[in-house]
């Protein structure tokens, strides 16, 4: 009964210990990329089209995961209409250096700083074939 009862043991405590869910970023390091993200309004670069309007992209994001996507349209004629999407936003990985969007949506972070933030916008995964990389460039909203 005792070669029995210490391994069902020490099976119990590993598996309690490494179910233990990580609930905040406890690393300094992890909490600046969330503040340099999350404290930071960000806007995109204009976009000029043939029709003589411009468009450009506004991201709010928030630590509860949430992100704001507002899209300002100004018209040849200066007139401003807005659109808003909502998105819902992760780290892909351990190491923070991606963001994840949902149905294969990810910006992998080229820079992060208090004046820019760089990013591969990418839809698909590494190796498919469908996969493609749009490099885009923000800085905060004045």
């Amino acid at each position: 009964m005792k070669r029995l009862c210490i391994p069902l043991v020490c099976s119990v405590f590993f598996f309690l210990t490494g179910c233990v869910e990580k609930s905040g970023y406890y690393e300094e390091g992890e909490d600046n990329i969330i503040s340099l993200i999350c404290d930071v309004v960000w806007v995109g670069e204009k976009v000029v089209y043939d029709t003589e309007e411009t468009a450009q992209d506004i991201y709010r994001f928030r630590r509860d995961g949430t992100c704001t996507r507002t899209i300002v349209v100004t018209g040849k004629d200066g007139e401003e209409s807005q659109s808003e999407i909502y998105y819902r936003w992760a780290f892909y990985n351990q190491s923070s250096n991606t963001i994840y969007f949902g149905e294969d949506h990810y910006w992998d972070i080229e820079e992060l700083t208090t004046a820019k933030f760089a990013v591969y916008d990418r839809w698909g995964e590494y190796g498919s074939l469908d996969m493609s990389r749009e490099y885009r460039e923000f800085t905060p909203l004045k």
